[in-house]
């Protein structure tokens, strides 16, 4: 075989394995992973991107202070975390979907929460941190 006809079938060789691999990865991707996540609308005064963005799994009272466990609704570009454990401080703002400031006693298991941390919080997939300011949502 001549040099030519070698380059040749090496790079139609390329064309077709990019394009294989490169459907490959399309043809694989979920089709719509957070198709739930972008059509849920809320009433809030959050914030676009917040650190977490769910619901109050399980909340613990103890000396003037609030520990949440706050599920994530699904990965979403929105919310840092899939989940976080937030330290709520009697110092931290908390805002209702109407805007108005409520008690730290007003937090409820169940209830939609958007929340930013102190220093963006800590870890990759589970966030850890201090809460800054808490908005609750309302799901329309």
């Amino acid at each position: 075989m001549e040099y030519k006809n070698i380059r040749t079938v090496f790079f139609a060789f390329w064309v077709v394995a990019l394009g294989w691999l490169s459907g490959c990865k399309t043809a694989n991707a979920p089709a719509d992973a957070n198709a739930e996540a972008a059509t849920v609308q809320y009433k809030s005064m959050a914030p676009q991107r917040v650190d977490i963005r769910g619901s109050i799994f399980q909340s613990r009272y103890d000396q003037g202070q609030v520990m949440l466990e706050v599920e994530g609704f699904g990965s979403t570009p929105d919310s840092r975390y899939n989940r976080a454990y937030v330290l709520v401080l009697p110092t931290t703002q908390i805002v209702d979907p109407e805007g108005k400031t409520i008690s730290l006693s007003e937090l409820r298991q169940g209830q939609d929460v958007a929340i930013v941390l102190r220093g963006g919080g800590r870890g990759n997939f589970v966030g850890v941190g201090v809460a800054r300011k808490v908005w609750l949502e309302q799901r329309l």
